[in-house]
Protein backbone atom coordinates (compact mmCIF):
# COMPACT_ATOMS: atom_id res chain seq x y z
CA UNK A 1 0.00 0.00 0.00
CA UNK A 2 2.15 3.25 -1.39
CA UNK A 3 0.86 6.74 -0.35
CA UNK A 4 -0.45 9.54 -2.63
CA UNK A 5 2.12 10.50 -5.36
CA UNK A 6 2.57 13.97 -3.56
CA UNK A 7 3.25 12.29 -0.51
CA UNK A 8 7.10 12.45 0.85
CA UNK A 9 7.01 9.94 3.31
CA UNK A 10 9.39 8.25 0.69
CA UNK A 11 11.55 10.29 2.05
CA UNK A 12 11.80 8.86 5.77
CA UNK A 13 11.77 4.91 3.86
CA UNK A 14 14.89 6.63 1.89
CA UNK A 15 16.76 7.23 5.10
CA UNK A 16 15.78 4.32 6.61
CA UNK A 17 16.87 1.94 3.84
CA UNK A 18 20.36 3.54 4.05
CA UNK A 19 20.65 3.17 7.82
CA UNK A 20 19.48 -0.78 7.12
CA UNK A 21 22.05 -1.37 4.50
CA UNK A 22 25.12 0.83 5.97
CA UNK A 23 24.65 0.63 9.91
CA UNK A 24 25.00 2.79 12.68
CA UNK A 25 28.82 3.66 11.89
CA UNK A 26 28.62 5.11 8.49
CA UNK A 27 26.31 7.57 10.38
CA UNK A 28 29.29 9.58 12.06
CA UNK A 29 31.91 8.72 9.46
CA UNK A 30 30.70 10.26 6.51
CA UNK A 31 27.98 11.82 4.45
CA UNK A 32 24.55 10.66 2.71
CA UNK A 33 25.64 10.08 -0.77
CA UNK A 34 22.40 10.14 -2.72
CA UNK A 35 21.26 13.68 -1.75
CA UNK A 36 22.47 17.76 -2.19
CA UNK A 37 25.80 16.00 -4.62
CA UNK A 38 26.81 14.21 -1.16
CA UNK A 39 27.79 16.82 0.70
CA UNK A 40 25.68 16.67 3.67
CA UNK A 41 25.96 14.36 6.67
CA UNK A 42 22.95 11.50 7.60
CA UNK A 43 23.09 13.67 11.09
CA UNK A 44 21.60 16.50 9.19
CA UNK A 45 18.72 15.44 7.70
CA UNK A 46 17.08 13.18 10.02
CA UNK A 47 17.31 12.32 13.93
CA UNK A 48 17.94 8.91 14.95
CA UNK A 49 14.49 8.25 16.02
CA UNK A 50 12.60 7.21 13.41
CA UNK A 51 15.09 5.24 11.12
CA UNK A 52 16.01 3.67 14.09
CA UNK A 53 12.76 2.62 14.72
CA UNK A 54 11.58 1.70 11.03
CA UNK A 55 14.50 -0.43 11.04
CA UNK A 56 14.04 -2.30 14.23
CA UNK A 57 10.52 -3.10 12.65
CA UNK A 58 11.94 -4.15 9.93
CA UNK A 59 13.72 -6.54 11.41
CA UNK A 60 10.90 -7.66 13.62
CA UNK A 61 8.35 -7.85 11.06
CA UNK A 62 10.34 -9.23 7.96
CA UNK A 63 7.41 -9.88 5.65
CA UNK A 64 6.36 -6.00 6.02
CA UNK A 65 7.28 -3.41 3.02
CA UNK A 66 9.12 0.01 4.19
CA UNK A 67 5.84 1.53 3.75
CA UNK A 68 3.83 -0.46 5.46
CA UNK A 69 5.85 -0.05 8.44
CA UNK A 70 5.35 3.95 8.04
CA UNK A 71 1.71 3.31 7.93
CA UNK A 72 2.21 1.58 11.59
CA UNK A 73 4.12 4.11 13.02
CA UNK A 74 1.84 6.68 12.33
CA UNK A 75 -1.27 5.09 12.82
CA UNK A 76 0.24 4.27 16.45
CA UNK A 77 1.52 8.26 16.91
CA UNK A 78 -1.97 8.81 16.20
CA UNK A 79 -3.52 7.35 18.51
CA UNK A 80 -0.91 8.12 21.46
CA UNK A 81 -1.56 11.85 20.25
CA UNK A 82 -5.12 11.35 20.64
CA UNK A 83 -4.43 9.76 24.48
CA UNK A 84 -2.09 12.64 25.17
CA UNK A 85 -4.53 15.22 24.30
CA UNK A 86 -6.88 13.57 26.75
CA UNK A 87 -4.56 13.52 29.49
CA UNK A 88 -3.75 17.31 28.59
CA UNK A 89 -6.90 18.55 28.74
CA UNK A 90 -7.22 16.61 32.54
CA UNK A 91 -3.70 18.36 33.70
CA UNK A 92 -5.24 21.76 32.93
CA UNK A 93 -8.37 20.82 34.80
CA UNK A 94 -10.70 19.83 32.67
CA UNK A 95 -12.83 16.82 33.36
CA UNK A 96 -13.06 13.46 32.09
CA UNK A 97 -15.72 14.30 29.58
CA UNK A 98 -14.05 17.46 27.97
CA UNK A 99 -10.85 15.16 27.76
CA UNK A 100 -12.90 12.85 25.33
CA UNK A 101 -14.36 15.12 23.50
CA UNK A 102 -11.72 17.57 22.77
CA UNK A 103 -9.45 14.14 22.15
CA UNK A 104 -12.13 13.01 19.41
CA UNK A 105 -12.00 16.22 17.89
CA UNK A 106 -8.07 16.36 17.64
CA UNK A 107 -8.63 12.76 16.46
CA UNK A 108 -11.11 13.49 13.68
CA UNK A 109 -8.85 16.60 12.68
CA UNK A 110 -8.92 17.81 9.17
CA UNK A 111 -5.29 18.73 8.79
CA UNK A 112 -3.72 15.09 9.81
CA UNK A 113 -6.13 13.67 7.66
CA UNK A 114 -5.02 15.77 4.53
CA UNK A 115 -1.50 15.82 5.76
CA UNK A 116 -1.33 12.44 4.83
CA UNK A 117 -1.31 12.72 1.23
CA UNK A 118 1.21 15.93 1.39
CA UNK A 119 3.74 15.53 4.06
CA UNK A 120 6.21 13.04 4.98
CA UNK A 121 4.34 11.40 8.31
CA UNK A 122 7.28 12.90 10.42
CA UNK A 123 5.22 15.92 11.53
CA UNK A 124 2.36 13.47 12.29
CA UNK A 125 4.23 11.33 14.84
CA UNK A 126 6.36 14.56 16.77
CA UNK A 127 3.34 16.41 17.33
CA UNK A 128 2.11 13.60 19.19
CA UNK A 129 5.08 13.50 21.32
CA UNK A 130 4.68 17.39 21.80
CA UNK A 131 1.61 16.99 23.36
CA UNK A 132 3.54 15.14 26.13
CA UNK A 133 6.18 17.03 26.43
CA UNK A 134 2.98 20.21 27.14
CA UNK A 135 1.64 17.50 29.67
CA UNK A 136 4.81 17.00 31.53
CA UNK A 137 5.62 20.82 31.50
CA UNK A 138 2.04 21.10 33.26
CA UNK A 139 2.60 18.92 35.58
CA UNK A 140 5.71 20.26 36.19
CA UNK A 141 4.71 23.67 37.21
CA UNK A 142 2.02 21.90 39.55
CA UNK A 143 4.77 20.83 41.72
CA UNK A 144 8.70 20.92 41.05
CA UNK A 145 11.19 18.07 41.33
CA UNK A 146 14.43 16.75 39.78
CA UNK A 147 12.39 13.95 38.45
CA UNK A 148 9.53 15.42 36.51
CA UNK A 149 12.52 18.38 35.52
CA UNK A 150 14.77 15.62 34.15
CA UNK A 151 11.40 13.18 32.24
CA UNK A 152 10.73 16.62 30.83
CA UNK A 153 14.10 17.06 29.54
CA UNK A 154 14.15 13.53 28.19
CA UNK A 155 11.00 13.67 26.60
CA UNK A 156 11.62 17.57 24.77
CA UNK A 157 14.85 15.14 23.93
CA UNK A 158 13.10 12.51 22.09
CA UNK A 159 10.72 14.92 20.37
CA UNK A 160 13.64 17.06 18.90
CA UNK A 161 15.56 13.85 17.93
CA UNK A 162 12.48 12.49 16.13
CA UNK A 163 11.61 16.22 14.28
CA UNK A 164 13.93 18.84 15.14
CA UNK A 165 11.85 21.26 13.03
CA UNK A 166 9.14 20.93 15.53
CA UNK A 167 11.87 23.54 17.62
CA UNK A 168 9.68 26.38 17.46
CA UNK A 169 6.63 24.98 18.13
CA UNK A 170 7.66 23.14 20.55
CA UNK A 171 9.17 26.74 22.68
CA UNK A 172 5.65 28.11 22.23
CA UNK A 173 3.94 25.74 23.09
CA UNK A 174 5.66 25.67 26.51
CA UNK A 175 4.97 29.50 26.43
CA UNK A 176 1.67 29.16 26.50
CA UNK A 177 1.44 26.62 29.14
CA UNK A 178 3.00 29.45 31.35
CA UNK A 179 1.32 32.27 30.37
CA UNK A 180 -2.16 29.70 30.96
CA UNK A 181 -0.72 28.83 34.41
CA UNK A 182 -1.30 32.08 35.73
CA UNK A 183 -0.13 33.20 39.26
CA UNK A 184 2.07 35.94 37.50
CA UNK A 185 4.21 36.65 40.96
CA UNK A 186 5.46 32.89 40.35
CA UNK A 187 5.92 33.58 36.49
CA UNK A 188 10.43 34.28 36.72
CA UNK A 189 10.01 30.90 39.15
CA UNK A 190 8.33 29.02 36.34
CA UNK A 191 9.77 30.60 33.23
CA UNK A 192 13.69 29.02 34.88
CA UNK A 193 11.92 25.83 35.45
CA UNK A 194 11.23 25.28 31.98
CA UNK A 195 14.52 26.74 30.31
CA UNK A 196 15.98 24.41 32.17
CA UNK A 197 14.33 21.23 30.64
CA UNK A 198 14.57 22.98 27.26
CA UNK A 199 18.42 23.49 27.59
CA UNK A 200 18.58 20.43 28.82
CA UNK A 201 16.66 18.54 26.31
CA UNK A 202 18.30 20.79 23.42
CA UNK A 203 21.82 19.70 24.60
CA UNK A 204 21.25 16.19 24.49
CA UNK A 205 19.73 16.58 21.06
CA UNK A 206 22.73 18.69 19.96
CA UNK A 207 24.41 15.47 20.82
CA UNK A 208 23.31 13.79 17.80
CA UNK A 209 22.88 17.06 15.11
CA UNK A 210 25.81 18.81 16.30
CA UNK A 211 25.88 22.70 16.75
CA UNK A 212 26.69 23.28 13.20
CA UNK A 213 23.12 21.63 12.20
CA UNK A 214 21.24 24.29 14.16
CA UNK A 215 23.29 26.75 12.88
CA UNK A 216 22.27 25.65 9.31
CA UNK A 217 18.78 25.77 10.11
CA UNK A 218 19.36 29.56 10.46
CA UNK A 219 20.86 30.47 7.47
CA UNK A 220 18.19 27.96 5.35
CA UNK A 221 15.45 29.23 3.19
CA UNK A 222 12.55 28.23 5.90
CA UNK A 223 10.36 30.82 5.98
CA UNK A 224 8.73 31.21 2.80
CA UNK A 225 11.78 30.97 0.65
CA UNK A 226 13.86 33.02 2.86
CA UNK A 227 16.63 32.81 5.71
CA UNK A 228 15.39 33.24 9.63
CA UNK A 229 18.00 36.84 9.16
CA UNK A 230 16.13 37.90 5.94
CA UNK A 231 12.33 37.43 7.56
CA UNK A 232 13.20 39.14 10.88
CA UNK A 233 13.05 43.10 9.56
CA UNK A 234 9.27 41.69 7.96
CA UNK A 235 8.30 40.13 11.28
CA UNK A 236 8.77 43.45 13.12
CA UNK A 237 6.92 45.69 11.18
CA UNK A 238 4.16 43.33 11.18
CA UNK A 239 4.83 43.00 15.10
CA UNK A 240 3.36 46.08 16.25
CA UNK A 241 0.09 45.09 14.97
CA UNK A 242 0.10 41.86 16.21
CA UNK A 243 0.74 43.49 19.93
CA UNK A 244 -1.69 45.68 19.44
CA UNK A 245 -5.05 42.86 18.29
CA UNK A 246 -3.11 40.75 21.42
CA UNK A 247 -3.60 43.15 24.05
CA UNK A 248 -6.76 44.42 23.13
CA UNK A 249 -8.07 40.43 22.81
CA UNK A 250 -6.34 39.75 26.16
CA UNK A 251 -7.39 42.83 27.83
CA UNK A 252 -11.04 42.06 26.89
CA UNK A 253 -10.96 38.72 27.62
CA UNK A 254 -8.74 38.36 30.74
CA UNK A 255 -11.93 38.09 33.26
CA UNK A 256 -13.86 35.70 31.31
CA UNK A 257 -10.16 33.15 31.03
CA UNK A 258 -10.97 31.87 35.00
CA UNK A 259 -9.82 28.61 34.29
CA UNK A 260 -6.22 27.15 33.26
CA UNK A 261 -7.86 25.17 30.33
CA UNK A 262 -9.22 27.94 28.25
CA UNK A 263 -6.17 30.28 28.76
CA UNK A 264 -4.23 27.26 27.20
CA UNK A 265 -7.30 27.40 24.38
CA UNK A 266 -7.25 31.04 24.01
CA UNK A 267 -3.05 31.65 24.20
CA UNK A 268 -2.58 28.66 22.06
CA UNK A 269 -5.04 29.55 19.20
CA UNK A 270 -3.97 33.07 18.98
CA UNK A 271 -0.08 32.61 18.82
CA UNK A 272 0.02 29.86 16.24
CA UNK A 273 -2.88 31.75 14.89
CA UNK A 274 -0.85 35.06 14.37
CA UNK A 275 2.16 33.24 13.33
CA UNK A 276 0.30 31.70 9.98
CA UNK A 277 -1.02 34.99 9.46
CA UNK A 278 2.38 36.03 9.52
CA UNK A 279 3.61 33.58 6.81
CA UNK A 280 0.44 34.10 5.01
CA UNK A 281 0.97 38.15 4.83
CA UNK A 282 4.66 37.54 3.55
CA UNK A 283 3.61 34.69 0.87
CA UNK A 284 0.38 33.85 -0.19
CA UNK A 285 0.97 32.06 -3.07
CA UNK A 286 3.52 29.97 -0.93
CA UNK A 287 0.38 27.75 0.93
CA UNK A 288 3.01 24.71 2.18
CA UNK A 289 4.85 27.52 4.18
CA UNK A 290 1.33 29.52 5.51
CA UNK A 291 -0.48 26.19 6.70
CA UNK A 292 2.87 24.91 8.43
CA UNK A 293 1.43 25.44 11.98
CA UNK A 294 -1.64 23.28 10.81
CA UNK A 295 -1.81 20.74 13.58
CA UNK A 296 -1.27 23.35 15.89
CA UNK A 297 -4.45 24.57 14.68
CA UNK A 298 -6.18 21.33 14.84
CA UNK A 299 -5.16 21.23 18.89
CA UNK A 300 -6.54 24.26 19.36
CA UNK A 301 -9.77 23.78 17.57
CA UNK A 302 -10.15 20.45 19.04
CA UNK A 303 -10.04 21.79 22.61
CA UNK A 304 -12.35 24.82 22.01
CA UNK A 305 -14.90 22.51 20.17
CA UNK A 306 -14.80 20.19 23.14
CA UNK A 307 -15.86 22.69 25.22
CA UNK A 308 -18.53 24.42 23.46
CA UNK A 309 -20.21 21.58 23.07
CA UNK A 310 -20.51 20.65 26.55
CA UNK A 311 -22.01 23.88 27.24
CA UNK A 312 -25.49 23.37 27.79
CA UNK A 313 -27.59 25.15 25.41
CA UNK A 314 -31.39 25.56 24.21
CA UNK A 315 -32.89 25.91 21.55
CA UNK A 316 -30.81 27.15 18.43
CA UNK A 317 -27.45 26.84 20.43
CA UNK A 318 -28.68 23.21 20.12
CA UNK A 319 -28.70 23.16 16.66
CA UNK A 320 -25.92 24.73 15.99
CA UNK A 321 -23.94 22.28 18.22
CA UNK A 322 -25.66 19.60 15.47
CA UNK A 323 -25.08 21.13 12.67
CA UNK A 324 -21.25 21.73 13.34
CA UNK A 325 -20.75 18.01 14.56
CA UNK A 326 -22.54 16.71 11.20
CA UNK A 327 -19.97 19.39 8.99
CA UNK A 328 -17.38 18.53 10.85
CA UNK A 329 -17.50 14.73 10.74
CA UNK A 330 -19.17 15.37 6.81
CA UNK A 331 -15.82 17.35 5.94
CA UNK A 332 -13.66 14.05 7.55
CA UNK A 333 -15.06 11.76 5.56
CA UNK A 334 -15.10 13.42 2.53
CA UNK A 335 -11.00 13.48 3.17
CA UNK A 336 -10.63 10.44 4.14
CA UNK A 337 -12.20 9.07 1.09
CA UNK A 338 -10.61 11.84 -1.12
CA UNK A 339 -7.28 12.47 0.21
CA UNK A 340 -6.44 8.62 1.83
CA UNK A 341 -8.17 6.48 0.04
CA UNK A 342 -8.97 7.72 -2.55
CA UNK A 343 -4.81 9.09 -2.95
CA UNK A 344 -3.49 5.13 -1.96
CA UNK A 345 -1.43 3.23 -5.10
CA UNK A 346 -1.51 -0.19 -4.73
CA UNK A 347 0.59 -0.88 -7.90
CA UNK A 348 3.56 1.50 -8.36
CA UNK A 349 5.62 -0.28 -10.59
CA UNK A 350 3.16 1.60 -13.29
CA UNK A 351 4.20 4.60 -11.99
CA UNK A 352 6.41 7.43 -13.64
CA UNK A 353 8.37 7.92 -10.57
CA UNK A 354 8.78 3.74 -10.54
CA UNK A 355 8.98 3.41 -14.12
CA UNK A 356 12.08 6.89 -14.70
CA UNK A 357 13.87 4.97 -11.23
CA UNK A 358 14.40 1.95 -12.81
CA UNK A 359 15.70 2.90 -16.00
CA UNK A 360 18.22 5.82 -13.97
CA UNK A 361 19.48 2.51 -11.81
CA UNK A 362 20.03 0.80 -15.10
CA UNK A 363 22.01 3.09 -16.29
CA UNK A 364 23.17 5.11 -13.90
CA UNK A 365 27.25 4.71 -12.74
CA UNK A 366 27.96 4.24 -9.06
CA UNK A 367 30.22 7.79 -8.91
CA UNK A 368 27.86 9.46 -11.39
CA UNK A 369 24.77 11.63 -10.68
CA UNK A 370 21.08 12.59 -12.31
CA UNK A 371 19.37 16.02 -12.31
CA UNK A 372 15.66 14.78 -11.09
CA UNK A 373 13.12 17.33 -10.45
CA UNK A 374 9.23 17.09 -9.45
CA UNK A 375 7.85 14.07 -7.22
CA UNK A 376 10.76 11.88 -8.44
CA UNK A 377 13.20 13.37 -6.82
CA UNK A 378 11.47 12.41 -3.22
CA UNK A 379 10.75 8.13 -4.35
CA UNK A 380 14.04 7.59 -6.46
CA UNK A 381 16.54 6.49 -3.46
CA UNK A 382 12.99 4.81 -1.68
CA UNK A 383 13.94 1.72 -4.01
CA UNK A 384 17.35 2.65 -5.85
CA UNK A 385 20.65 3.63 -4.94
CA UNK A 386 21.09 6.31 -7.40
CA UNK A 387 22.78 9.19 -6.50
CA UNK A 388 21.08 12.70 -7.43
CA UNK A 389 21.71 16.65 -7.31
CA UNK A 390 18.61 17.41 -4.71
CA UNK A 391 16.45 15.39 -2.05
CA UNK A 392 14.14 15.40 0.07
CA UNK A 393 15.34 17.40 3.28
CA UNK A 394 16.18 20.84 1.55
CA UNK A 395 16.63 22.82 5.02
CA UNK A 396 19.67 20.77 5.83
CA UNK A 397 21.69 20.78 2.70
CA UNK A 398 25.06 22.53 3.66
CA UNK A 399 25.95 22.40 -0.14
CA UNK A 400 23.85 26.05 -0.73
CA UNK A 401 24.87 25.95 -5.07
CA UNK A 402 22.43 23.11 -5.75
CA UNK A 403 19.67 25.88 -5.30
CA UNK A 404 20.58 28.00 -8.23
CA UNK A 405 21.36 24.97 -10.29
CA UNK A 406 18.22 23.74 -9.72
CA UNK A 407 16.27 27.24 -10.16
CA UNK A 408 18.36 27.43 -13.91
CA UNK A 409 17.39 23.83 -15.09
CA UNK A 410 13.50 24.38 -13.69
CA UNK A 411 12.91 27.62 -14.31
CA UNK A 412 15.55 29.27 -16.83
CA UNK A 413 14.66 29.93 -20.43
CA UNK A 414 18.21 29.52 -22.38
CA UNK A 415 19.04 25.54 -22.35
CA UNK A 416 22.99 26.02 -23.51
CA UNK A 417 23.01 28.07 -20.10
CA UNK A 418 21.51 25.49 -18.02
CA UNK A 419 23.50 22.95 -19.62
CA UNK A 420 26.68 24.50 -18.69
CA UNK A 421 25.83 24.94 -15.00
CA UNK A 422 25.15 20.67 -14.79
CA UNK A 423 28.36 20.61 -15.97
CA UNK A 424 30.15 23.07 -13.59
CA UNK A 425 28.31 20.33 -10.76
CA UNK A 426 29.62 17.50 -12.61
CA UNK A 427 26.24 15.89 -13.00
CA UNK A 428 25.93 13.41 -15.72
CA UNK A 429 22.11 12.08 -16.00
CA UNK A 430 19.31 14.94 -16.58
CA UNK A 431 15.52 14.00 -16.33
CA UNK A 432 13.01 16.50 -17.90
CA UNK A 433 9.15 16.27 -17.50
CA UNK A 434 6.85 17.57 -20.23
CA UNK A 435 3.46 18.94 -19.91
CA UNK A 436 2.57 15.28 -20.96
CA UNK A 437 4.45 13.46 -18.32
CA UNK A 438 2.00 11.80 -15.54
CA UNK A 439 4.43 13.81 -12.87
CA UNK A 440 2.44 15.12 -10.42
CA UNK A 441 4.47 18.78 -10.04
CA UNK A 442 5.47 19.80 -13.50
CA UNK A 443 7.73 22.20 -12.70
CA UNK A 444 10.13 22.62 -15.71
CA UNK A 445 8.61 25.68 -17.13
CA UNK A 446 10.42 25.51 -20.67
CA UNK A 447 11.15 21.72 -20.91
CA UNK A 448 11.81 21.45 -24.86
CA UNK A 449 14.46 24.33 -24.47
CA UNK A 450 17.20 21.03 -24.04
CA UNK A 451 16.23 19.83 -27.44
CA UNK A 452 19.13 20.46 -29.78
CA UNK A 453 20.94 21.94 -27.44
CA UNK A 454 24.87 20.60 -27.92
CA UNK A 455 26.46 19.04 -25.09
CA UNK A 456 23.30 16.62 -24.54
CA UNK A 457 22.74 13.15 -25.61
CA UNK A 458 18.81 12.28 -25.51
CA UNK A 459 17.96 8.74 -24.72
CA UNK A 460 14.74 7.85 -23.88
CA UNK A 461 11.78 9.86 -24.92
CA UNK A 462 8.60 8.30 -23.57
CA UNK A 463 5.12 9.17 -22.25
CA UNK A 464 6.54 12.93 -21.63
CA UNK A 465 9.56 11.75 -19.60
CA UNK A 466 12.80 12.61 -21.42
CA UNK A 467 16.11 11.14 -20.17
CA UNK A 468 19.38 13.26 -21.46
CA UNK A 469 23.07 12.03 -21.33
CA UNK A 470 25.21 14.87 -20.81
CA UNK A 471 28.69 15.17 -22.56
Amino acid sequence: MYPAQTSFIPVQIALARWLNFNGWREVFTGNYPYWYLGTTPYRYLTGPVMPGLLVALDRLLGDWSWFDLMWLVMGISWLVGVAGVYWLVRELGGEKKAGMVSGLFYALGWFSIWSLAMTDGLSLVSFSGLVYVLVLQVKLLKEYSWKRLISLAITISFVLLLNSLILPSLVLGMIVIVLASGQWNKANQRIKQVVKALFGGWLIATLWYGLGYWWQLILAPSFAGKSLFKVVGQVMQLLPIGLAFGLAIVSGRMMKLKTKLARFIFYWLFVFGFLSLIRFLSDPDFWMDWIAYGLELQLGLGLLIGQWLLKKRQGVGRILKSVLIGLWLGVWVFLVKDRVIGSLRQEIRGTVEYRIGWILSAIVGDKEKVFLSGSSVFWLNSWFDVSQVRGGVDKGSVNANWRELAWEVREGNDGEKAVKVLKQMEVDWLVVHTSESEEYYGDFVEPDKFEGIQGLRKIYDEQGDRIYKIR
